[in-house]
């Protein structure tokens, strides 16, 4: 089925992988934190050679719905609509051998790169995390096709002045002289990359979730407690007489701030993730971040803008309006 993040071809699959952005950092939160670009390539480079091997299990277990309906007893004419159908799905994946090769935790990345989501300079370090994404699963496409071949529909004609691919090409040739492995062998994949919401598998990461700040990093939760437990300590009593106790939620980025600096939950407005909440980030650079990661992404990004409920039309069209003119395929 079409999804928001990897617009598809008729009968074409949704695959998706991600990387966890905020294991490639190296001393989060301290002033040496940096990004360790070397492993994340080596990690990307994998992951896109795993996802060519997912296209192969998918035409692996689509083989064998053709082979169990070719078996059927039914009549040809009943099994033919079927039968067409798989067919395509078949030659849709084999065609194209699409990929979506995504991350996810940008949000705590950025903050343990002592960043603010939502500043300027977010804007740059995503952009350049992006780059690096797209050089590294161009590279595998492309020294994949010199192993295995390329796609079967690739045309080296029909790719030549395309603004994106040259983008890409151009930055990987300068750092990994790709260009005429490309040129002689072409890609594997027709299109590689993606941001999916990545919602359950962030929760298992326990990170922010795709490109997305994070929601709230510290809130109030209240547990209807015993007042006569031993140490049982009341903070509120409501209209029916419960008692309850207040202890604070920590997302598990903000967590890991407070054990490297030593700071404590009344120490919040010190930590990256102050003002970087998903409601406290300005609109126009939301837009703004999207468009440096989609400069990097061949597919398209799944991503959220958080406005208030009484915004008005005028300002939800102007950020229609930047996101087209900032190269969004959609917002």
């Amino acid at each position: 089925n079409p999804c928001a993040e990897l617009p598809l071809s008729v009968g074409d699959s949704c695959r998706l992988l991600l990387l966890n952005l905020s294991k490639f950092v190296v001393n989060p939160f301290t002033a040496e934190a940096r990004f360790d670009y070397e492993a994340f390539h080596v990690a990307a480079r994998k992951a896109q050679r795993l996802m060519d091997d997912l296209v192969d299990l998918e035409l692996e277990q689509i083989s064998k719905v053709i082979a169990k309906i070719k078996s059927d007893p039914e009549d040809e004419a009943i099994k033919q609509v079927e039968m067409a159908l798989w067919e395509r799905i078949y030659e849709a994946c084999r065609n194209g051998r699409r990929t979506g090769l995504g991350v996810t935790a940008v949000g705590d990345t950025v903050a343990m790169l002592n960043v603010k989501y939502g500043t300027p300079e977010s804007v740059d370090v995503i952009g350049g995390l992006y780059k690096s994404l797209a050089m590294a699963s161009y590279v595998e496409s492309v020294n994949l096709a010199k192993e295995r071949g390329p796609f079967p529909v690739f045309d080296l004609s029909k790719e030549k002045g395309h603004p994106y691919l040259e983008r890409v090409l151009d930055a990987a040739d300068e750092k990994y002289g790709i260009r005429a492995d490309y040129e002689k062998y072409g890609r594997r994949q027709i299109a590689n990359l993606t941001t999916a919401p990545t919602g359950s598998t962030s929760i298992l990461t326990q990170t922010s979730g795709g490109i997305e700040p994070v929601f709230m990093a510290q809130y109030k939760r209240r547990k209807k407690i015993n007042p006569n437990e031993p140490d049982a300590r009341v903070d509120y009593v409501d209209a029916q007489g419960d008692a309850w106790t207040d202890f604070i939620v920590s997302h598990h980025g903000l967590q890991l701030w407070k054990d490297v600096t030593g700071k404590g939950d009344e120490d919040f407005e010190e930590s990256p993730y102050a003002g970087a909440q998903a409601q406290e980030i300005d609109w126009e650079i939301r837009v703004d971040i999207q468009a440096a990661a989609g400069t990097w992404v061949d597919h398209s990004i799944s991503s959220t803008v958080n406005l208030p409920s009484d915004v008005s039309n005028e300002v939800v069209a102007s950020i229609y309006e930047r996101a087209w003119k900032k190269g969004c395929k959609g917002i």
